[in-house]
């Protein structure tokens, strides 16, 4: 009785009174409450412990070639280190779309000039804000002169890299948001990244085919012009005036010989002006 009664006090179901040797019995709501409470936690820890050993089967149950179809690249400093390693990787082309809000990669820390050199062949969609943006017409002028093909859409539709035909990156929300996370893509999924960049990049307009019979600031001029920039806007990028636009505008609708802005832009096409 004597141990019944200590494994009882031992579990908190009785109490050795006070002021007398009895025993008398514990709330149950106080005595219960407890040891229901432990077995609660120790179910979670056993649950807990079971979805560990079934994520732990689900992975070694795939293959590596499974696995390495998607992958969460989080963090700012990560995804510019993810999107500058695709580049150094590629080995024959690289598309991009590219915006006009650099959050992680610019032109300080890009590898462009690095994989044009190996012949890796770039094309480039760009928006109207990435042209609207100060210098970033110069950077576009020395990217046409490494060789790098650009077309230009009023807005591309994410940003994204699709390297080789065989790995993609782009932002894990889609249009509009941070590239923290990004999304490295892999096997078939990478058909469907590109696919869209050759949807967008066949009714893009071509940017900077240069042409040798106008100077290189009319040549800029035409070329913001047919990318869809206001006056106001191209004066901006090329620190003119707008009055000084549209003077040089006039002067090439006279040398072409023609009465509107939308002949002039079929003149630039066909005789390559810019």
């Amino acid at each position: 009785m004597a141990r019944i009664l200590t494994s009882l006090v031992a579990r908190g179901l009785v109490a050795h009174a006070s002021v007398s040797d009895e025993y008398v019995a514990v709330s149950p709501g106080v005595a219960l409450g407890v040891e229901l409470a432990e077995r609660r936690e120790r179910l979670q820890r056993a649950e807990l412990a079971v979805e560990d050993l079934v994520e732990t089967y689900r992975l070694g149950s795939m293959g590596r070639a499974q696995r390495d179809l998607v992958e969460m690249v989080e963090g700012r400093d990560a995804v510019r280190s993810r999107y500058v390693q695709l580049q150094l990787s590629a080995r024959h082309s690289i598309e991009v779309f590219v915006t006009g809000d650099a959050q992680v990669v610019g032109p300080e820390n890009t590898r462009e000039s690095t994989v044009l050199r190996r012949g890796v062949r770039l094309r480039a969609v760009i928006d109207q804000r990435f042209l609207s943006a100060p210098h970033n017409g110069d950077q576009l002028d020395e990217s046409l002169a490494d060789g790098v093909q650009v077309r230009t859409v009023k807005e591309v539709p994410l940003k994204l890299i699709v390297c080789d035909g065989e790995v993609a990156m782009l932002p894990l929300h889609g249009r509009g948001a941070d590239v923290n996370p990004s999304l490295v893509l892999r096997g078939g999924l990478v058909n469907v990244a590109r696919s869209l960049f050759d949807v967008v990049w066949e009714r893009a307009r071509p940017y900077g085919a240069t042409g040798m019979d106008i100077d290189a600031m009319d040549a800029s001029v035409l070329r913001l012009l047919l990318a869809g920039l206001t006056d106001a806007a191209v004066a901006g990028q090329l620190g003119l005036s707008s009055r000084t636009v549209q003077r040089r505008i006039q002067a090439l609708m006279v040398r072409a010989g023609v009465n509107t802005r939308m002949q002039l832009g079929w003149h630039v096409r066909h005789h390559g002006w810019a």
